[in-house]
């Protein structure tokens, strides 16, 4: 399972089923209909569930054992109660584990990155992490790569040798379609009171640049306002990919979220970094599937994954 901004999305392996639901519509209706419609629960194993900032927990943890879903106290983005009654649903009804975000109690990150960032990236970002790893060493060989998430938000990994290093926030580096950094000027409207640290990051994506309902508006633009902006989207985000060459040496770069798989979105940023390393596209379910082979690792008996230490 994984808690996304705007869906809740699971993974079924051996499958390959992926789908999404909603938050809103899982803060009204839940999720375990659509789930039984899909999977017999009796059946499922071992779930792979992220929540939040995952900032809680500092290894991938059973679920009878996390408190408060593995989140320190403290609301950031935008809040449905979605993906809190998806996970109460879920870990209720099957075995769980719950997997920990990148944040300063995760000891196999680089010390530096610790000590400059409280949080780096959210639960579901590890689990896009694993899922490229996956992909990269089949396809290639390799265990170091960077893996970029383009979606409401914008959030990078970086991973040496197998093992996560460190990442790049969506308040710290590029924008994404909703979300972004504080700049002078939020920062100047926060502090006249005119609207919360929280909602300036939530208005501080492409959104900030043209306005919209739909992320095609901006991912097709027809307007110049949506063609800056996405313009300076991919900037940003090759701005953040090359900077965690600074802590990784990539045999890879990888591309996923809802809008970085968008040709708009990809194809300028392979053109752009290829001469460096290889450049991948996955799919929007890559966090849903990596938490599902996170699941799959821990039955089989893996100990660490990515660094990360395995509570039995």
């Amino acid at each position: 399972m994984d808690h996304g901004t705007g869906e809740v999305r699971f993974y079924v392996i051996p499958d390959n089923l992926g789908f999404g639901i909603p938050r809103r519509v899982a803060a009204s209706r839940g999720v375990l209909g659509e789930l039984e419609r899909r999977v017999e629960l009796s059946r499922v194993v071992l779930a792979g569930v992220t929540y939040g900032m995952g900032d809680g927990i500092d290894a991938i943890t059973p679920a009878e054992r996390v408190a408060n879903r593995g989140v320190e106290p403290g609301d950031a983005g935008e809040r449905t109660g979605g993906g809190a009654r998806a996970y109460d649903e879920v870990t209720s009804r099957v075995r769980a584990v719950v997997i920990p975000g990148m944040h300063r109690g995760l000891g196999c990150l680089d010390e530096r990155m610790r000590a400059l960032y409280s949080h780096m990236a959210s639960a579901e970002k590890v689990s896009i992490a694993y899922d490229a790893y996956l992909r990269v060493r089949e396809s290639l060989g390799g265990e170091s790569f960077i893996v970029t998430d383009v979606s409401s938000n914008t959030v990078s990994v970086g991973v040496e040798g197998g093992r996560l290093a460190g990442a790049v926030d969506a308040c710290l580096g590029a924008i994404g379609m909703l979300h972004g950094p504080l700049d002078l000027e939020a920062l100047r409207r926060v502090d006249r009171g005119e609207l919360t640290a929280n909602e300036a990051f939530s208005r501080g994506g492409a959104v900030k640049i043209c306005p919209f309902s739909e992320f095609e508006e901006v991912l097709e633009p027809r307007g110049e306002r949506a063609r800056l902006a996405l313009r300076a989207l991919v900037l940003s985000v090759e701005m953040e990919i090359r900077s965690l060459m600074a802590l990784v040496e990539p045999e890879a770069i990888v591309i996923t979220g809802s809008a970085g798989v968008h040709d708009s979105v990809f194809l300028p940023l392979r053109r752009r970094l290829q001469g460096i390393a290889p450049v991948m596209r996955v799919d929007a379910y890559s966090a849903a599937r990596g938490s599902a082979e996170i699941a799959r690792a821990v039955h089989e008996g893996r100990r660490e994954i990515l660094g990360i230490r395995v509570e039995r």
